[in-house]
């Protein structure tokens, strides 16, 4: 793949999971609501296996949109469960 198309794929993925992201956030925000992740995770696994990002970029885009959808950062308990649901996604 050449570096442009790489460059247009890599910022189509980040636009697409970003929106992803804030709408699992938003639902997850919301009293009585469990949202399923399981969409997600493939789509951020996918995202990881094919090159596309790094385990560190999606750990900062989650971090940013929980930031954005709740107002507040993200606390070290959620950022721990992240890391690891992160971690789990790699190994698959």
């Amino acid at each position: 793949m050449s570096t442009s198309n790489w460059e247009d794929a890599h910022k189509s993925y980040l636009t697409s999971l970003r929106a992803r992201l804030k709408k699992a956030y938003a639902l997850e925000a919301e009293p009585d609501s469990t949202p399923d992740k399981r969409w997600l995770n493939g789509f951020m696994a996918a995202g990881f296996h094919s090159g596309l990002v790094t385990l560190k970029e999606l750990k900062l885009e989650n971090m940013t949109a929980y930031r954005k959808v709740c107002g507040e950062t993200m606390s070290n308990a959620k950022e721990d469960r992240l890391q690891q649901r992160l971690m789990k996604l790699s190994a698959s």
